[in-house]
């Protein structure tokens, strides 16, 4: 049997509505040269039967668990199986465009072996009201571990749409004590391996009424975990201390204000920009936190309504409501 280039690794949860389309999107790949590892993390809807359509397929190997047990664990057991030299995600809500696996491999092979990734923007999809969007990227290349704290605002790193090396991941596996680790394990990778933008989306997310990003509250805890291990990591770099301080200031500020936004508990989101500003004093002067302080002390209804007309004017894509947790999908927002 030939070894494959590329590992795609498909983590499925309680998402069968939307698997088929996830799978397929694979399987149209322009490239061929790939393996398609499906980890099934303890699904209870019509999952199984999604899946058992594509059991004797050569390039599919399945691991359906009996259990839900944190992401990064799968991760890590999917990435132990992996044949390819290079690893790409994805999850069962979302689907690869036609070319991804060409594109990024082609820009792999015009890299030095100290590149360990490639990614670009992810296009969104609203599954309520049918709308595109482009997401925003740092679209830094190179050593980009200051530009992922700096200007983590204009777009994060997503899961789903980039592509790396498997040798990062025996470097930097995902931290099982952390459900779902996401994209916090590129800012370790970051940390070593050089990373390449392609301007050129993808991948498609889709959003929808149980994203498991919108588990605020769990996100948060998870987010300050990696944050405070990261800084203390050997291969951390000298001199970036004040990068992380002020990027957990804003981080919780964004917390606050997503609670706030989104109808979730007015009381942590004033825990959340309390503990910004007490992490970051200029938080206090922020637009973002004042306007959500302001608006969490607001009666429910009156909050309601600012929130629906915000989301209109700012032409809000994003279906804006929280859900309390999340078991084994992901944690992209």
């Amino acid at each position: 049997m030939t070894t494959p280039r590329i590992s795609v690794i498909l983590n499925s949860f309680n998402q069968g509505a939307y698997l088929r389309e996830a799978v397929e999107s694979v399987l149209a790949q322009t490239l061929d040269d790939f393996e398609l590892i499906v980890t099934d993390n303890g699904s209870t809807d019509e999952t199984a039967t999604v899946l058992s359509k594509y059991s004797r397929h050569p390039k599919i190997r399945m691991y359906l668990h009996a259990h839900n047990e944190a992401v990064t664990r799968r991760f890590n057991q999917a990435i132990a199986s992996a044949r390819g030299e290079f690893v790409s995600f994805l999850y069962s809500d979302d689907y690869y465009l036609p070319t991804k696996l060409a594109r990024q491999i082609e820009m792999f092979d015009r890299l030095g072996a100290d590149y360990g990734v490639v990614y670009g923007p992810a296009s969104g999809l609203n599954d309520v009201t049918g709308e595109r969007w482009t997401h925003g990227s740092i679209g830094a290349s190179g050593h980009i571990l200051r530009e992922l704290f700096l200007e983590h605002e204009r777009g994060q790193i997503d899961m789903v749409s980039p592509m790396t090396r498997r040798v990062c991941f025996s470097r930097y596996p995902f931290d099982e004590s952390i459900f779902a680790e996401g994209e916090a394990i590129f800012y370790r990778i970051a940390m070593t391996y050089k990373f390449q933008y392609l301007d050129e989306p993808l991948a498609v997310l889709r959003d929808h009424r149980a994203n498991a990003g919108k588990a605020i509250r769990r996100n948060a805890d998870m987010t300050m975990t990696w944050i405070d291990r990261i800084a203390t990591h050997p291969d951390f770099p000298g001199g970036y201390e004040p990068l992380v301080r002020s990027y957990r200031a804003k981080v919780l500020r964004n917390y606050g204000w997503q609670a706030v936004r989104t109808g979730g508990d007015v009381a942590w989101a004033r825990a959340c920009f309390q503990r910004s500003v007490r992490v970051g004093w200029q938080q206090a002067v922020h637009p973002r936190l004042f306007a959500g302080v302001l608006l969490s002390f607001a009666p429910q209804g009156l909050r309601r309504h600012v929130n629906r007309l915000a989301d209109t004017a700012l032409r809000h894509r994003h279906n804006s409501v929280q859900v309390a947790d999340f078991g084994g999908s992901a944690d992209k927002t």
